[in-house]
């Protein structure tokens, strides 16, 4: 009796140790925030990874940028690069990039061909009613139920990313007021309409505001069962905003050194949606706990490699992949 009793203490010993002992390699906990356009797939990748525990808030762009610059978050997420205030001892990682949406809910219209011009004088007030001569003109299978209402545009409250790729897209193919800038005010030179926070907010405004149109992220305009229009290219063609039209016309833009899309939205790219924009992640390269780099490091690598490649199409984005994934991948390796 004394040799079983001896076993079941030191089995009990063993047992307690192997208790204690994870405690020594516990996972990392890091936090993330910012994109509102990438949350979808923020939330996909956080919760089907698990070497370490990510919790990523959908915050908008401006405010990602921020409190990644203030040291609040272990790794933040923009549609945007710094124009101001940048951290010093960080990158830019792109990791997912996808369709600006051109969003409306017009009764008994579920198919719309817009122009770059078109869109423009629409959001600045330019065309007011949803019959306007100009909207007709290229609509002819629609006209007849285009109505005689006014144009409720929805804008982003926000600093928004996906404000700051509008703006660049409708200065590079329009012109006039239009700017990159993350504020709506800034970016389009007014602020008729109607304001709503991030791109869950958008689409649910547009759908709960008859004759609305905004722009946003394809899987928030999926999930809500919103039409879209499609988008005059550089190319001449009317193209929607889908998965392979994005990814034809983002694996023809250029990538910066530090891994900056440089997006020519006037670029004739047969098949292409034009209106596209990278997300971007932020991470420390000279973080003060290395332990929490690691982590970021690992879990952006798994989001590139893994998570990407496997979600992505399926919820409206583009995995990157090729020369813009070689690079993405480069500036992981300097995470620390």
């Amino acid at each position: 009796m004394r040799k079983i009793s001896g076993i079941l203490v030191a089995g009990a010993l063993v047992a307690s140790i192997a208790l204690v002992a994870p405690a020594a390699n516990a996972a990392e906990t890091i936090t993330g925030s910012g994109s509102s356009y990438m949350n979808s797939m923020q939330q996909t990748c956080s919760a089907a990874y698990t070497t370490n525990m990510v919790t990523y808030t959908s915050k908008g762009s401006s405010t990602g940028k921020s409190e990644f610059a203030s040291g609040a978050t272990s790794f933040g997420g923009s549609d945007s690069l710094y124009s101001s205030d940048a951290p010093s001892n960080f990158t830019y990682v792109p990791l997912v990039g996808g369709p600006i949406a051109i969003v409306f809910n017009v009764k008994g219209v579920k198919n719309l061909n817009l122009t770059p011009k078109l869109v423009s004088d629409i959001f600045t007030g330019k065309v007011k009613k949803w019959n306007a001569a100009s909207i007709k003109a290229v609509n002819a299978a629609v006209a007849a139920k285009l109505p005689n209402k006014k144009i409720q545009v929805v804008f982003r409250s926000d600093g928004s990313g996906t404000t700051n790729n509008f703006g660049n897209y409708m200065k590079q193919t329009v012109g006039g007021t239009w700017k990159a800038a993350d504020a709506w005010a800034d970016a389009s030179g007014s602020t008729m309409g109607t304001g709503a926070a991030k791109n869950a907010g958008i689409v649910t405004t547009v759908k709960g505001l008859a004759n609305s149109i905004s722009y946003a992220d394809l899987a928030d305009v999926t999930t809500a069962k919103l039409a879209f229009a499609a988008l005059k290219n550089g190319a001449g063609q009317f193209i929607k905003p889908t998965v392979s039209a994005s990814g034809r016309f983002l694996a023809a833009s250029t990538v910066a050194t530090n891994g900056e899309v440089v997006f020519d939205y006037k670029k004739k790219v047969t098949g292409g949606y034009n209106l596209t924009l990278v997300a971007y992640g932020l991470a420390p390269t000279k973080s003060s706990s290395a332990a929490k780099a690691a982590a970021v490091k690992d879990y952006f690598t798994y989001f590139l490699n893994t998570c990407s490649p496997k979600e992505a199409a399926k919820i409206g984005y583009v995995a990157v992949s090729g020369k813009l994934k070689i690079k993405a991948l480069e500036l992981v390796a300097k995470i620390k």
